[in-house]
């Protein structure tokens, strides 16, 4: 069959794309490679006719798109270990044929690239599957499912159904942290926000120092470790994004007639796209994986033809996404029925990309949601540039709380609530060098008419608040859990937690630059 080494740069492009997906497999899900690679493996069945147009014979046809593959879908370093193993093994083969005394042929090179292919995303497999393999897959779809079919037997039918903000400010400290850390006075927003009716907790904590970790706990109103008991020794963080997108909260209400409505966060691991509604501000979001492959490979070229529709990772399209969600909220009460919305909203967390004022920010460093001791800048750099957001995003929050106040038929339940706090004092590989009081000290300010501001203690923990909501709302008679810390062992044992409730009093001592 003439056209039979056509699969090799299929086989290169699933080997490439499955390489960049273990290397980062801590936060991209194996499905998330999905979609880029039937992409691309369309892209290359639509070239072979041109390719075989330009060279006039299919062998060479396949090496010429075994070269546009490993050029612009592979990583240098990829590029680099296969054309260091094609050299090898050339040279092998190349010994072989002469001491064969045959007549080198075409043919001959093309049985070495289909045995590389098959080499590469044989034993790229192997690793995908080792990876998956470790998962307790049983137990963990049996929580999963437990999860999207949680019911409480206790919960009340209300005949007036308020709408519920759960809003996330990423990092956002509390007022007491940024005062003595930052020498910021969050005063007059906290002023304001009391104003209006907020409750503003002066003590309130977080249960875990990491997104995933914590937005899961709260969604479900329960410990990690009670609500999937099995992960202990994994580092995957994208296990979490179920019982984020169908968490007990979700489940809860949308057997009381909720609507969801999800903003889109451009960070898979929180960007609900199973809502009734998702919001996001271009047309096609790009997942953690297709932004990954666009860093770490010459795809990356192509960001001015995605620009506008499906724009990779920048400055801008952080900015972008930003106001999109500030400026959606204050839209969202027109919205018809009773609604249940979760905006994650990845500020004042870094990238630092606006400057008190809401005036772009860009730094001279590489584009990265990385926070603390991965933080690419100065401490002095963190310190200033993450105040200045601070404020940016007080300025955004009060005009979206006005609109929403102002714009809803009935008085609205709003969570405002920082996942965890900052991270200058923030080791993220080892708690013992973790400032906990700064990390585990977030911002907290509720609105709920009609409730007697008792209700919310003033050292209230994340896992207890949607405990309290459904207790004063809907009668659902949930005790609330003790309030416990915990940091994960180590970066590759996420769900292997450390109690480090003791060390909230500890006293952290900025250190001299």
């Amino acid at each position: 069959m003439k056209n039979r080494f056509l699969i090799i740069p299929f086989l290169f492009v699933l080997a490439s794309f499955l390489q960049l997906g273990y290397i980062s497999s801590h936060v991209v899900s194996p499905s998330q490679i999905l979609r880029p690679l039937i992409v691309l493996w369309l892209v290359i069945a639509l070239l072979i006719w041109p390719a075989y147009w330009l060279t006039r014979n299919w062998n060479w046809a396949v090496v010429l798109l075994t070269i546009i593959v490993l050029g612009f879908a592979s990583s240098s370093e990829f590029f680099f270990v296969v054309l260091v193993f094609l050299a090898v093994v050339g040279v092998c083969w190349l010994a072989f044929i002469w001491l064969k005394r045959t007549k080198l042929q075409l043919t001959h090179f093309m049985y070495i690239l289909m045995g590389t292919s098959l080499f590469f995303a044989s034993y790229a497999l192997f690793l995908e599957g080792a990876m998956l393999a470790r998962i307790p897959w049983m137990p963990y779809w049996q929580k999963m499912m437990d999860t999207r079919n949680y019911s409480l037997s206790s919960l009340s039918s209300l005949s007036v159904k308020r709408d519920i903000y759960y809003i996330v400010v990423d990092g956002y400290a509390r007022s007491d942290i940024l005062q003595e850390m930052f020498g910021f006075d969050n005063a007059s927003f906290v002023s304001y926000l009391q104003e209006k009716g907020f409750v503003v907790p002066t003590s309130g904590h977080s249960n875990y120092p990491a997104t995933p970790l914590s937005i899961a706990s709260t969604l479900n109103m329960d410990y990690i470790q009670s609500l999937v008991p099995a992960l202990n020794e994994l580092p995957h963080r994208w296990l979490m994004a179920p019982f984020i997108d169908y968490s007990r909260i979700r489940a809860l209400l949308e057997s009381q007639g909720y609507q969801t409505v999800s903003l889109s966060t451009n960070w898979t691991i929180t960007d609900n796209v199973t809502t009734d509604q998702y919001l996001h501000p271009f047309p096609i979001m790009l997942t953690d994986f297709e932004g990954f492959v666009m860093d770490f490979t010459p795809l990356r070229s192509l960001e001015p033809i995605l620009d506008g529709f499906a724009p990779p990772p920048t400055p801008e399209t952080h900015r972008e996404v930003i106001r999109h969600n500030f400026a959606t909220l204050s839209e969202i009460p027109d919205l018809p029925g009773p609604k249940f919305i979760f905006a994650h909203i990845i500020s004042p967390h870094p990238p630092f990309v606006f400057d008190s004022a809401g005036t772009p920010l860009n730094s001279s460093h590489a584009f990265t949601f990385q926070d603390a001791n991965e933080f690419p800048g100065s401490r002095e750099e963190y310190r200033e540039q993450y105040v200045g957001q601070v404020q940016f995003v007080n300025r955004q929050l009060q005009e979206a709380i006005d609109a929403i106040l102002a714009r809803s038929e009935l008085p609205p339940i709003i969570i405002l609530q920082a996942d965890h706090g900052s991270g200058m004092l923030t080791d993220l590989a080892s708690p013992e060098n973790t400032c906990i009081e700064e990390r585990f000290s977030p911002f907290g300010a509720y609105y709920l008419p009609d409730v007697r501001r008792e209700a919310i203690p003033s050292d209230i923990s994340t896992v207890n608040l949607f405990r309290i909501i459904l207790n004063e709302y809907f009668d659902a008679q949930l005790p609330l859990l003790e309030n416990k810390q915990y940091f994960y062992k180590t970066m590759q044992s996420y769900y292997a937690f450390e109690d480090v409730t003791a060390r909230l009093s500890e006293v952290c001592v900025l250190p001299k630059e």
